[in-house]
């Protein structure tokens, strides 16, 4: 039987229509939170309307962090892209991020495919 906090979680997603990740992190205004089932597929939940963090290239720390309390509850946040201020903020939440421009489906099933490996090496 598979590990709950393996095979249940959420992810969320930087997109402007729902149906593509389209957005670059710091840029995006909407994210989409999807709850995953590895075993029974996934649903969106929620869309989540943010303020950008990104200023101009820069951001500010408090700022950052401020945005990444905002996805506490996702696991997995997919980008088109994700600056490296961002990833080590969000990795230090313990939340992955990765950089999966195209469709939904195409990410979401890619995170599936990583969550699937990754929880090959847990004891």
């Amino acid at each position: 039987m598979a590990d709950e906090a393996f095979s249940k979680y959420r992810v969320a997603v930087a997109s402007s229509d729902g149906k593509n990740v389209d957005r670059h992190y710091g840029k995006a205004d909407t994210f989409y939170i999807y709850a995953v089932d590895d075993e029974e597929g996934y649903d969106l939940v929620e869309t989540r309307n943010v303020v950008p963090v990104c200023m101009n290239g820069s951001h500010f720390k408090s700022v950052m962090d401020e945005s990444v309390t905002r996805f506490a509850d996702c696991k997995y946040l997919a980008a088109s892209r994700i600056g490296s201020g961002a990833s080590q903020s969000l990795a230090a939440a313990g939340i992955v991020c990765m950089e999966l421009p195209g469709t939904v489906d195409d990410a979401i099933l890619k995170i599936w495919r990583y969550n699937r490996v990754q929880g090959l090496f847990r004891i």
